[in-house]
């Protein structure tokens, strides 16, 4: 039985863990109505919306993610309507229940003013760590149901039902992140050990480990009920092994030294290292000051875990068991940053370093002096001041920029970053709203899924996006579900740093090309890195795609005298533009081009698209040059006739759109000639405008001519 003096520490605590989930719902409710998340939220509501309707996960909706987050969803949907405001408030609570209990952690533990800081690391973290904290995403739902295991762990070294919980609640982490809940598990073994009494210790593992049996057991029961258990295996097993080898999504770690600068790798690819409360304020301007922070970030959990390892030296007091179970939460967010280590997976592990920093010094050693130092006290409320303060300022600013919503009543969230405040999205919803019916399917073929959940139309398909390097699963899935299409929604952003559309569904690409055009009456200008395709004339079967045949072709520039050198100069590969693979050619002072010799198929048609102004590689944005005759011509006999072309001058550039160009080549059929692609300029070409590109060039047969 408990002490008067026990009794009011427990009920101090339990007033501040309240107090403290009370302040972590008020910075989450600040932040809950910002920010649509097309891709990581949208997947998640876009699939629990159709769960939410009859179709089983796994089965009819094919992921390789863990279920806890889409079955949740489509939960609260089934019970409260779907609606994206139930998602954001189902993750501002549990922000709320993890703020609190990490607070109450970190008072079991014997911090006073540090567990207050504590509670302000964990409650000031959404408005901070913009915008995936506030989503409904399975890595963020896995870092706060980790909270709430930590907080069973650490009772469950005094008690056999909350080691069993601890066992589940893991098992719920498992369940919404896999590598997330397997390194969890593994990872609070040497905690509970080290905090549970020494006789007690095999049986408390033996409790802990039930309590995962048993929530393992519980979602195979559930499976197997539906009759889904097969295509549980084949989504949590078959489909991650497949992918295991692919890398097209890794990227390399920030280099940390010399501070302020960055390797060409990072510099070319700083957005995806930036913090994106940086991004979202300020752009991606690079700034030795906000490279140095971001260095630091990135360094933040790696230091915290070395200092847990430092601190497990004898010449310390022995540290509380809190200590080693947080460690281990931290370890196990720290490892989302494999194999992609950018702001979006460093998210969720700085709040655990920043904590676990704050826990270091908490001893299992009964404590003789009630009260902190002055100095710890001090820097303690210092810190929580500093934090809340600086959330608070920054949702404010957030606010103050976030622009009005863009996605239909259905998703009334305000945006806050640059690209969904440019009136791209809208441009979209006020095209396709007025021409599309609910339930329609229409197809968003990157990584959007939120606009079908937006637009209240029908996915086709069993893919919310892109499974990469599996083209042997979606192409034959996809293709014929297109045939019944009107509408296709297309992000613009093809992703040079890590896989393009092109390479990982190269027939859908083709079909799309082939059977679908960007309306006339769609606005294209800079803010267009969203459009919407109509499906339009059949233009016919490629018989030769010049893209694919590029190696065999010839590539030559014009020198300063105008004479034709050949070039072999290695080009860059070029990021996809409003449909249109780029094909780059050389260019010289005066010009230079592409030579293919080719045998012409019986009812050609040459199709192709020139004169956009600006292209991006991995690492640079190449611009067009300004002037010059783009043409396309046939080569026989050594004389050249021109078939197609277009004085790309003043009136044409800076296109912020493509120029189509066709050419019937019904008269060469059966004729070996050579097709020569390039331009020529009279005045010479500036040294940083000597590359020009094709849009999509190629010969097709039996289409509209």
């Amino acid at each position: 039985m408990q002490g008067p003096a026990a009794r009011d520490r427990s009920a101090s605590a339990l007033r501040g863990a309240l107090a403290w989930g009370v302040v972590a719902a008020c910075f989450g409710g600040l932040v809950a109505g910002l920010e649509p998340n097309l891709l990581e939220e949208g997947i998640v509501v876009h699939a629990a919306e159709r769960m939410a309707g009859g179709e089983h996960l796994f089965r009819d909706i094919v992921l390789f993610t863990a279920p806890l987050p889409y079955e949740l969803l489509a939960l609260i949907f089934r019970v409260v309507g779907s609606e994206i405001a139930a998602a954001r408030v189902a993750v501002v609570a549990l922000q709320a229940l993890a703020a609190g209990l990490l607070f109450a952690c970190a008072r079991r533990a014997g911090l006073r003013a540090g567990a207050h800081a504590v509670g302000a690391a964990m409650a000031a973290a959404p408005p901070l760590l913009v915008p995936l904290l506030s989503t409904f995403f399975y890595t963020t739902l896995a870092w706060y149901f980790a909270v709430c295991a930590l907080a069973a762990a650490l009772r469950g070294t005094q008690s056999r039902a909350s080691a069993l919980a601890a066992g589940a609640l893991v098992g719920v982490v498992a369940l919404c992140k896999q590598h997330t809940g397997v390194i969890l598990a593994v990872a609070f073994v040497p905690g509970l050990w080290l905090g549970t009494p020494a006789g007690s210790r095999i049986a408390r593992l033996r409790d802990y480990a039930a309590g995962g049996a048993i929530m393992a057991i519980a979602t195979l029961a559930l499976y197997a009920l539906r009759g889904d258990l097969a295509a549980l295996w084949r989504a949590q097993v078959e489909l991650p092994l497949a992918l295991s080898g692919i890398q097209s999504y890794a990227t390399r770690f920030m280099n940390l030294w010399p501070p302020g600068e960055l390797d060409p790798v990072s510099a070319g690819q700083f957005s995806l290292y930036a913090p994106s409360l940086y991004t979202t304020l300020f752009g991606f301007r690079v700034a030795p000051g906000i490279v140095v922070i971001s260095q630091l970030l990135y360094a933040l959990p790696f230091f915290a875990l070395a200092a847990t390892l430092v601190r497990a030296l004898p010449v310390f007091p022995r540290a509380h068991p809190l200590v080693w179970l947080h460690g281990a939460l931290l370890l196990a967010m720290t490892a989302n940053l494999y194999p992609r280590p950018d702001w979006g997976h460093l998210y969720v592990a700085l709040p655990p370093a920043l904590v676990q920093l704050l826990l270091l010094p908490a001893s299992a050693a009964p404590r003789t002096h009630p009260r902190e130092r002055p100095l710890a006290s001090a820097f303690a409320v210092g810190l929580a001041g500093a934090l809340l303060l600086g959330s608070l300022w920054t949702a404010l600013s957030l606010r103050n920029i976030s622009g009005d919503p863009q996605l239909g009543p259905r998703v009334p969230l305000r945006p806050v970053s640059y690209a969904n405040r440019t009136p791209g999205l809208q441009r979209v919803m006020d095209w396709l709203l007025p021409r599309v019916t609910p339930g329609e399917p229409i197809f968003v073929p990157r990584q959007e899924p939120l606009l079908y959940f937006a637009t209240r139309t029908k996915n086709p398909t069993p893919f919310p996006g892109v499974l990469p390097g599996l083209r042997e699963l979606q192409e034959p899935i996809i293709l014929p579900a297109l045939d019944g299409v009107r509408f296709v929604v297309m992000s613009d952003l093809d992703q040079p740093a890590h896989t393009y559309y092109r390479d990982e569904l190269p027939g859908v690409q083709a079909y799309l090309e082939r059977h679908f055009q960007i309306p006339h009456d769609f606005p294209l200008d800079d803010y267009t890195w969203i459009f919407v395709l109509e499906r339009g004339p059949d233009l016919g079967e490629d018989a030769l795609d010049l893209i694919a045949l590029r190696p065999q072709a010839r590539g030559f520039v014009r020198d300063a005298d105008g004479a034709l050198r050949e070039s072999s100069e290695p080009l860059p590969r070029l990021g996809s533009r409003q449909l249109m693979r780029p094909l780059p050619i050389p260019l010289g002072p005066h010009g230079g081009g592409v030579d293919y010799d080719l045998l012409i198929p019986p009812d050609a048609t040459f199709r192709g698209a020139v004169g956009y102004w600006a292209l991006a590689a991995v690492d640079h944005q190449y611009l067009h040059s300004p002037g010059g005759r783009v043409v396309a011509s046939i080569g026989r006999d050594g004389q050249f006739e021109e078939i197609a072309a277009v004085e790309y001058n003043d009136r044409f550039w800076p296109a912020r759109q493509w120029l189509p160009l066709r050419a019937d080549l019904s008269r060469f059929a059966g004729q070996r000639v050579t097709l020569r692609l390039e331009l020529r300029s009279e005045q010479e070409i500036l040294p940083e405008h000597r590359m020009s590109w094709w849009g999509s060039p190629r010969i097709t047969v039996d289409g509209s001519r």
